[in-house]
């Protein structure tokens, strides 16, 4: 086989694992990575209807999606998307969430955490679109829309009785609309839904920021570099930590470390001690 052939074949070959690979991509980040690959490749990403059946917005793509580049992206789908989300998410509006919506009832999970500029108003009247004529929405994530009073939640309870669906609820010990966690305490896993006593937002009710276990008076805790938060001591052990204070970080905020000259996650700073320090990530630590 001649030098020509044998690399149009491996082009062909690698073509064609990458085809393989592409159901198995999850956010908006890895399709349009994976598809400045080749131009071959980008056709068929944009072409491919199964693809764009379900739509995840994370950041850092977050903060550039307006209505208009989400329009573009569920329209591939052919009004077959069936999961939408969009996390902070804070330039796209009610409008432009609706005129997805409208295009697509067959959605069933719909999350938009964090996306600021939405309204109550508009996520309801999309629920309401999205339940018309027996169409059943199965999940509502609207943690971090701002303005949802109970009145709101009341309404949207209508349209998604089933327990479980969305994902604010009223605290009971501050009456307030927030989101109220599960407990991963087995004691409290035993007890009923609305018996157990540590149930309460995260204002209310001290949890670990990791895995959400309420934290009793006795409960041993570590603080973490990332902010006031406190976590267990099992998520403790298990997280990195910062190479001068020696704090963790927690998951959610693990964008934050500085660590950005290395790919070893034991050795970063945190935020606090690299504006102390001055320090690099990379920098070898030096002793008195």
């Amino acid at each position: 086989m001649r030098t020509e052939e044998k690399e149009q074949w491996r082009s062909e070959s690698v073509h064609k694992m990458l085809m393989v690979l592409l159901p198995y991509l999850h956010s908006l980040f890895e399709l349009l990575s994976m598809s400045l690959v080749s131009p071959a490749l980008r056709n068929a990403i944009r072409d491919q209807t199964v693809l764009w059946t379900k739509v995840v917005v994370d950041p850092p793509l977050s903060s550039r999606l307006t209505d208009d580049i989400l329009w573009d992206f569920t329209s591939r789908s052919a009004g077959k998307l069936n999961t939408l989300i969009l996390r902070k998410c804070s330039r796209v509006t009610s409008k432009g969430l609706w005129r997805v919506v409208d295009a697509n009832p067959l959605i069933k999970k719909l999350i938009v955490t964090g996306c600021t500029e939405l309204v109550p108003e508009g996520i309801i009247a999309c629920v309401e679109t999205l339940t018309k004529n027996n169409q059943k929405l199965e999940a509502l994530h609207i943690n971090g829309v701002p303005g949802f009073t109970k009145d709101h939640l009341s309404a949207l309870s209508t349209y998604l009785p089933q327990e479980g669906a969305i994902d604010l609820e009223v605290c009971p010990k501050c009456d307030q609309v927030r989101m109220i966690p599960p407990c991963s305490r087995e004691s409290c896993k035993r007890e009923g839904r609305n018996e157990r006593e540590c149930r309460g937002c995260w204002y209310c009710v001290p949890r670990c920021m990791e895995c959400a276990v309420c934290l009793g008076p006795d409960t041993d805790v570590e603080e973490v570099g990332c902010g006031g938060d406190v976590l267990c001591l099992d998520c403790c052990q298990t997280l990195p930590k910062c190479r001068f204070c020696n704090k963790p970080y927690c998951t959610g905020h693990s964008s934050l470390r500085q660590d950005k000259t290395t790919t070893d996650t034991a050795m970063f700073a945190c935020q606090s001690c690299d504006y102390r320090t001055g320090a690099n990530a990379s920098d070898p630590i030096v002793l008195d």
